[in-house]
């Protein structure tokens, strides 16, 4: 397992149980225990962590930072009013017979709510989706791969050849964070983040979907720039800093 993994384990341990032992989360990565005891090092100089005896518990930044981001299963309720707003938008967007990919994220699942209603083809690696699969009037293609049950998705080798068999008319992306001093999106894992970028490679139009939220966040790992979207759809927010011509507010009356 690499540094990134473990580190991800080890935040979303400290996120679930509130402190951890450095005993148990050897054994459970099969790592040795100086290696996990090196990492808790790492983490607490980021202020991720604040180590203890045998263990660590939750650090004092660690709540402020995506790396530290909530499990799937309670993130789906973060901030939804929010994804509804801009998903109800968006569906209108989307005309019958398009075939569109459809990201990983909680952020998408308002959205297929509301585009299996149409007559549209949906692509996507996303399986927190499928709940809302029940009589679909879209034709759904599930890409397979290897399931990373932290974030409800199909990745891998596998999977990033079968999405580029497809051609898309539309690709909706979801990213951690949003900077827009550096126009640019961001992400905090390497797996969903070449899911993306194929994705994007494959299809005519790309957008990006978040709530205004993820302008506060931090990722570290850069998808791409603003300009590489179409569009980028985000629930109204205030800013003092100039926005860039491709994003649209969506309010609340609309």
């Amino acid at each position: 397992m690499i540094a990134l993994e473990r580190k991800r384990y080890i935040l979303n341990a400290l996120n679930e149980k509130g402190i951890i032992n450095l005993r148990e989360i050897a054994k459970e990565l099969n790592m040795a225990e100086i290696t996990i005891r090196r990492d808790f090092e790492k983490l607490e100089a980021e202020g991720k962590l604040k180590r203890v005896q045998g263990g660590a518990t939750i650090g004092e930044d660690s709540q402020n930072d995506v790396s530290a981001e909530l499990t799937m299963s309670r993130k789906i309720s973060v901030h939804m009013k929010e994804k509804e707003l801009v998903a109800r938008y968006v569906a209108k967007t989307v005309k019958e017979g398009e075939c569109v990919f459809i990201d990983g994220g909680t952020t998408m699942i308002p959205l297929v709510a509301e585009l299996v209603k149409k007559n549209v083809h949906i692509v996507t690696y996303n399986t927190l989706i499928l709940e809302k699969l029940a009589n679909p009037s879209a034709k759904i293609f599930m890409i397979g791969g290897e399931y990373s049950p932290y974030f409800n998705m199909n990745v891998g080798a596998m999977a990033q050849d079968m999405l580029r068999q497809f051609h898309f008319d539309k690709s909706f992306i979801s990213c951690v964070a949003a900077n827009l001093e550096q126009k640019a999106a961001y992400m905090a894992e390497t797996e969903s983040l070449i899911m993306k970028k194929i994705a994007m490679e494959q299809s005519d139009n790309n957008y990006l979907l978040i709530d205004a939220h993820k302008f506060e966040a931090n990722g570290f790992l850069k998808l791409c720039d603003f300009s590489k979207f179409d569009k980028i759809y985000c629930n109204e927010f205030q800013t003092d800093t100039a926005l860039p011509d491709n994003i649209t507010m969506v309010k609340a009356d609309i």
